[in-house]
């Protein structure tokens, strides 16, 4: 703004000059000219900064999309599931042959339930140390030998350790019984979304390595929506603003949505910048891959 006040006395020395202006009037004017525009420079600003950007191209997406496979190697015995199935988060998608996991547990199941190995411990303990207590009252009274009693003491000390030995195979095979259900329950796959089967890429009796999928499952609610906007709008994006997605034919319709990712990259080659936002979908209408416009809000 001294630049221009400069300029303006400028053209006041030369235009006084020639015309015979008072300078008293003439600086009214340059006063009231700077006047106006520091006022409407402030308007000009702030009319820039809120413009809401422009409505602009955008992509339905499913939120998520997995490829859902065993977790580990076997044969398909079952799949519960086809194309276009709409599928719960845990619900039972596939089962591989679990015959002989099956078997390993009921074994463990068994080995773990039998306590005749530790009553037999206890019992041998208890017997042992009744006859090491005797043997010390022998030796008080000068019948037995002292060698006696330590032999019956060292003997009850063994079966002590014996029968924590045989407690502590009792525990090994509660937690083998934890493995072996685990393991069992790896033969059964089942979904960790909620959303709809897109895919089914195996058929019962066919061996699974682990790796190759099964089904492919793409959530559907919320749906995730990709656009990109020019660089000049950056200002006026928010996380948290509502705005409102219009799908193309045939879906159409107008419906509310939240901006919630604005990368902090852009693209230079094209000035733009991407934006995602969450588009709720809880009666699974709306079906993802469509094209769409973005409409913002005033924020």
């Amino acid at each position: 703004m001294a630049g221009f006040s400069y300029v303006m006395q400028r053209f006041f020395n030369i235009f006084s000059a020639r015309f015979f202006i008072t300078s008293r009037s003439l600086t009214r004017v340059i006063h009231a000219l700077t006047a106006s525009l520091m006022i409407l420079t402030p308007h000009v600003s702030a009319a820039q900064s809120e413009a809401i950007p422009a409505p602009v191209r955008c992509l339905i997406e499913p939120e998520d999309m997995i490829e859902l496979s065993a977790p580990v190697a076997g044969v398909l015995t079952e799949i519960a599931v086809s194309r276009g199935d709409m599928i719960a988060a845990g619900q039972v998608v596939a089962r591989l042959d679990d015959t002989l996991e099956a078997f390993q547990l009921s074994q463990a199941e068994s080995r773990a339930a039998s306590g005749y190995a530790l009553k037999g411990r206890e019992a041998r303990l208890a017997f042992l140390q009744d006859q090491a207590e005797r043997m010390r009252r022998l030796v008080q009274r000068k019948i037995a030998s002292d060698t006696s009693y330590e032999e019956a003491a060292m003997e009850a000390e063994l079966a002590l350790q014996q029968l924590e030995e045989a407690r502590l195979d009792r525990a090994l095979a509660e937690i083998e019984v934890e493995r072996s259900r685990a393991v069992l329950k790896q033969k059964t796959v089942v979904s960790p979304i909620k959303g709809v089967v897109v895919e089914r890429s195996a058929s019962i009796g066919e061996y699974q390595d682990g790796t190759a999928p099964i089904v492919t499952i793409a959530a559907l609610d919320p749906l995730r929506v990709e656009a990109y906007v020019p660089l000049d709008h950056f200002a006026a994006l928010k996380v948290g603003q509502s705005v409102t997605i219009l799908p193309e034919a045939p879906i159409g319709g107008r419906h509310a949505a939240t901006l919630t990712v604005i990368d902090r990259v852009f693209d230079a080659g094209t000035g733009t910048v991407g934006i995602r936002m969450s588009l709720p979908n809880p009666d699974l209408v709306l079906p993802a891959g469509l094209r769409c416009t973005v409409e913002f809000g005033a924020g």
